[in-house]
């Protein structure tokens, strides 16, 4: 994070001493870390002397101190301006999550003393937000009104990298998660259920997953979690499944079903209410999805992020989560008439 454009690199103090063999010590300082962080993020020594409101020379004079600090060299220069090293690219991470600490460290005190709001990051997948995210604001303005909260509505592998960078503190992701960096809770888990379109002829279920063969499949791309579970069910099962179409936003595949583009499998929840053209069919021998929370193992949640979490927790074990009924063969008779 670059400081605010009133504040100079030579307004930061000391923040480590390190003792070298010959007896003499030397201070790896916070403006050192802001102006390896702004050049890292603006791409040049001159850009990130104008983000850092100084000059060049000294930009490039703290990147001197710090490397003869380190012992290592940290960036090379290159036609696409300055480039971190394999060393670089570590003691950027590092940076990193040292202004995440701080940042942190400032926003418990602030709650602690009541003096201003505390600022909380979160992440969520699309087919969660519409149920928990209204809740979770209303919970934390009754109880911490002084939190500032952004939400991020992302798929789950973007989410993930998210919190790696350090860009969100938390988040709900669809399991599995295999990332080894993060905390992973368990919150609950989703009935999956084929979704078809109104006028198909695949019967009303439960059925198995080859039978959505015959109509193509609308799912997300190789690699999201969703995708995975899926495929994993059909190998499981010998079906190797046609996938016509792949969609990223899975709000979106809802729609694209009950245009007549194919069929899908969902959570029951991705599949709102008020869609029409489409019908929902029970599938056999296809394991729930599991929702989980996670956030970063190497770095501690502020008091405003530790609150969102309770409410996420307190929510999910409270809500029923709501789903479009699967309906009845004797209902839909109904229907028709």
């Amino acid at each position: 994070m670059v400081p605010d454009r009133a504040q100079s690199v030579q307004q930061s103090s000391s923040i480590v001493t390190i003792t070298e063999s010959d007896a003499t010590v030397a201070g790896v300082e916070l403006r050192h870390l802001d102006t390896l962080l702004a050049i890292a993020e603006e791409g040049s020594f001159t850009a990130a002397a104008d983000a850092l409101v100084t000059v060049q020379s000294n930009v490039s004079q703290q990147v001197r101190q710090l490397e003869a600090e380190l012992g290592v060299e940290l960036l090379t220069r290159s036609r696409r301006g300055a480039v971190p090293t394999e060393c670089g690219e570590l003691v950027i991470e590092r940076a990193r999550r040292i202004r995440r600490e701080l940042e942190a460290l400032r926003g418990d005190l602030s709650i602690l003393q009541g003096l201003e709001a505390g600022d909380a990051s979160f992440g969520i997948v699309g087919t969660a937000s519409r149920w928990l995210v209204p809740g979770l604001v209303a919970d934390l303005r009754a109880r911490a009104p002084g939190i500032r909260l952004r939400v991020n509505e992302s798929a789950s592998e973007r989410l993930v990298a998210a919190i790696l960078a350090g860009e969100l503190a938390q988040a709900i992701v669809t399991e599995p998660v295999q990332e080894r960096r993060l905390v992973v809770e368990t919150l609950l888990e989703e009935t999956l259920v084929a979704v078809v379109p109104e006028g198909s002829s695949i019967r009303d279920g439960p059925v198995p997953l080859d039978a959505l063969t015959s109509l193509g499949l609308i799912l997300p791309p190789a690699g999201n979690p969703l995708r995975i579970e899926v495929e994993h069910a059909a190998a499981e099962r010998g079906v190797t499944l046609p996938v016509s179409v792949e969609v990223e936003g899975i709000r979106l595949i809802g729609d694209l079903v009950a245009a007549g583009a194919g069929a899908s499998v969902l959570p029951q929840t991705a599949v709102p209410t008020e869609l029409t053209g489409v019908r929902i069919v029970a599938l056999t021998e296809v394991p729930p999805r599991r929702l989980a929370l996670v956030s970063a193992r190497d770095s501690s949640l502020s008091l405003a992020d530790r609150a969102v979490r309770d409410s996420v927790r307190k929510l999910v074990a409270a809500t029923p989560v709501p789903v479009r009924p699967v309906p009845s063969p004797s209902t839909l008779a109904r229907m028709a008439r």
